[in-house]
């Protein structure tokens, strides 16, 4: 992640913070642990293969309480019928609005499970329609 303002590195993207009702990354995580600090998707400026962009490191804040707690990359994907999708080894997304497309599995048909399928997510799994 980089500064527009001063052109210099703010950290690593770490984590991305999906808000699975509204089927959108709302924020990013930059940094690990305790260090781990947020950036909210609407002072991203640019989003591409190289570099996230970010107007100033003052766009960066505290994690508020549990915002970093479910991570959904490497997460159990299950479907509401209970059985075992894989597990989410991406996750697709719009580069201007952060909407989520679809989820990149390591499951055995190896097809993206679109978003619209998503149901819920939380500390054990992220569950999808059956499909």
């Amino acid at each position: 992640m980089l500064s527009r303002a001063t052109a210099e590195k703010a950290g690593e993207v770490s984590q991305f913070v999906v808000d699975g009702e509204g089927r959108r990354v709302v924020a990013l995580a930059v940094g690990k642990g305790r260090k781990a600090r947020v950036v909210d998707w609407s002072a991203v400026t640019g989003f591409g293969p190289d570099a996230v962009m970010i107007e100033s490191e003052a766009a960066l804040r505290e994690p508020a309480a549990d915002e970093l707690k479910h991570d959904w990359l490497g997460r159990r994907l299950l479907s509401d019928r209970g059985f075992e999708v894989g597990s989410v080894r991406d996750v697709e997304f719009d580069p201007e609005s952060g909407q989520l497309l679809s989820l990149v599995t390591d499951g055995d048909s190896g097809a993206p499970v679109p978003a619209d399928r998503v149901r819920g997510a939380g500390s054990y799994a992220v569950v999808v329609a059956a499909g």
